[in-house]
């Protein structure tokens, strides 16, 4: 899952520049979510992850030296990044469990309940003040889910119960990330978080890798190498994007990636979505477009920072 870039950066005003570097880079980002899980049946998950943040790290960091040098890495607020990189590894992990276990355009569907969970906690916690047209929003957007897993297991197809669930979680805690992120994006920069939380994957995972590591061919190796230096490349794509068009233009497109997902699962693991994912997925996204076009708004008292 790739983080929510706020604050909006200043740019050379082209939409359609920006629409472009969005659209590439969703579409990288699907790619690598197909090899993710053609390597998860092949790799422990932490294995993947290492390499996926350890040499995106890589990449991200000629990404920084482009935008202005290691003076964007400097942090005012270090614990607070410290709990947005353990929630992102957490994400990670259980949606890699997801496209380990279902097909990728299930897992990419239920994703997309992020901004209506976002929309719930933004009022408790950041006590942001929703539309009547958001709330409804909301209970349509669960309608969704609901009609994508259903409980009772008929409908699913070959969605695995648990993998289900791991991605319901994985949504759960990207919707409090990106909470986080809103608050720290007030002192620190997106390369910044995106910086950090890489960073603390990459280095919590390392010692995992001494009791379980598989050995990877040659091929294997330069496969995994390479997913590592496409996802710092991918950042670098979904961030370019905002220098060109504002956050309002460029966040639908992030439902690009039900395309991508369904063009993938198709061609490279041969799944066939099931009317009740498409179904679905529509309502939620018809939901969340609601929710981005009646933004909540924010507290008469500016808030805190929080730790």
């Amino acid at each position: 899952m790739a983080l929510a870039a706020e604050p909006q950066l200043i740019g050379t005003h082209d939409p359609r520049k920006g629409i472009l570097f969005m659209v590439g880079g969703l579409a990288l980002f699907s790619i690598l979510n197909g090899a993710v899980k053609a390597q998860a049946g092949l790799f422990p998950l932490n294995q993947i992850i290492f390499f996926r943040n350890g040499f995106g790290l890589l990449a991200l960091l000629l990404l920084v030296r482009m935008m202005g040098g290691t003076a964007l890495l400097a942090t005012k607020r270090p614990l607070a990044q410290l709990w947005q990189s353990t929630t992102f590894t957490a994400i990670l992990l259980l949606m890699f469990f997801a496209y380990r276990h279902m097909p990728l355009a299930d897992a990419t569907a239920i994703s997309f309940f992020q901004p209506l969970i976002a929309t719930v906690l933004g009022a408790f916690i950041l006590r942001e003040r929703p539309s009547l047209a958001s709330w409804v929003a909301v209970f349509i957007g669960l309608g969704g889910v609901m009609l994508m897993v259903q409980p009772s297991g008929q409908g699913m197809g070959e969605m695995s119960r648990l993998g289900a669930m791991a991605a319901l979680a994985a949504t759960l805690l990207s919707a409090l990330s990106l909470i986080q992120q809103r608050s720290l994006s007030r002192t620190d920069e997106t390369l910044t978080i995106v910086f950090y939380t890489m960073l603390y994957s990459t280095l919590t995972m390392t010692p995992t890798l001494f009791w379980s590591w598989t050995q990877p061919t040659f091929p294997q190796l330069a496969g995994l190498v390479a997913m590592g230096l496409a996802s710092g490349f991918c950042q670098y794509l979904t961030t370019r994007a905002l220098y060109f068009a504002p956050v309002a233009t460029i966040a639908p497109i992030n439902y690009t990636k039900m395309i991508w997902a369904v063009l993938i699962g198709y061609v490279w693991f041969g799944d066939v979505p099931t009317i009740w994912v498409l179904a679905g997925s529509g309502i939620v996204i018809l939901a969340a477009l609601i929710v981005m076009r009646k933004p909540a708004v924010a507290p008469a008292v500016p808030l805190g920072d929080a730790p």
